[in-house]
């Protein structure tokens, strides 16, 4: 059985040559790495940020 690390060196070169139990290993490290890239990005707030408009200073323009 190879290590983890060697499951994902072959499946770059090719998937097709994994046996089994290797491919449902791979399988299963594909799911679990898109699952911390898809907390990462809910966890950045998932947009850019930047300065918003409403948040600056707003001068009073009017009476007292």
């Amino acid at each position: 059985m190879r290590t983890d690390k060697e499951i994902m060196k072959q499946a770059d070169r090719d998937v097709t040559k994994l046996p089994d139990n290797e491919y449902d290993r791979f399988l299963v490290l594909e799911k679990s790495k898109r699952e911390r890239m898809d907390k990462l990005a809910k966890a950045d707030g998932g947009m850019i940020k930047g300065f918003s408009p409403i948040a600056r200073p707003q001068r009073f323009k009017g009476v007292f």
